[in-house]
């Protein structure tokens, strides 16, 4: 396998602006359309993801096979961070982020841990240029999303990061920083071993 991730790849960053550089520099935007109908991404992990269709009425999601709408293609809209505050991302990045300088969204909301009992989780979303990856699948010059979730008043918390393809918007490696001794069993991290676009699959 080659290299998994480019070395040196950041994890979380929340403060991602670069100060002095926001007003010399031309805007870097990146404005999020869904991959086309039929790409397929293959992951090291074993899964695939396979794309159907852009969301109606919903910007910034997308429908995968099975019918499932994803935030960004990935993240199943059916989660509670979605209901509190995923709109607000989805609606951010159909619209374009300058990535000079995102400014994060952070919102809180409740849920429950595997024994049943409530908790209080906030989550801290950003972004910024992921710079040039290198996968099986190949090398892509990247955007990367961050999710840091935390339940509050434990100390149980990760940082998942995700890296985007900037010319296709396919999704091409994930990470997770564990900053506790437990670890989410669904939550791993994976990079593409194969894409497979509709002109592809065509042949």
């Amino acid at each position: 396998m080659r290299s998994i991730l480019a070395a040196g790849a950041a994890t979380a960053v929340l403060s991602l602006a670069t100060p002095g550089t926001a007003t010399a520099q031309a805007a870097d935007t990146w404005q999020f359309r869904c991959p086309a109908a039929g790409t397929t991404v293959d992951q090291s992990s074993g899964t695939s993801i396979r794309f159907r269709a852009e969301a109606p009425n919903n910007p910034g999601s997308c429908i995968v096979a099975g019918g499932q709408r994803r935030l960004l293609g990935y993240w199943s809209v059916g989660e509670a961070f979605y209901r509190a505050g995923g709109q607000r991302i989805a609606n951010a990045v159909a619209s374009g982020l300058d990535l000079r300088g995102v400014q994060p969204v952070t919102f809180d909301y409740f849920g429950t841990n595997r024994t049943g009992e409530s908790i209080h989780i906030q989550e801290t979303w950003g972004g910024a240029a992921g710079g040039s990856m290198t996968t099986p699948a190949g090398t892509f010059d990247t955007v990367r999303v961050d999710r840091e979730f935390q339940v509050i008043g434990s100390a149980f918390r990760y940082t998942q990061s995700v890296w985007f393809d900037r010319a296709t918007n396919v999704p091409v490696a994930a990470r997770i920083e564990h900053r506790n001794p437990i670890q989410a069993p669904s939550l791993v991290n994976w990079v593409a071993t194969e894409i497979t676009r509709p002109a592809m699959a065509a042949r």
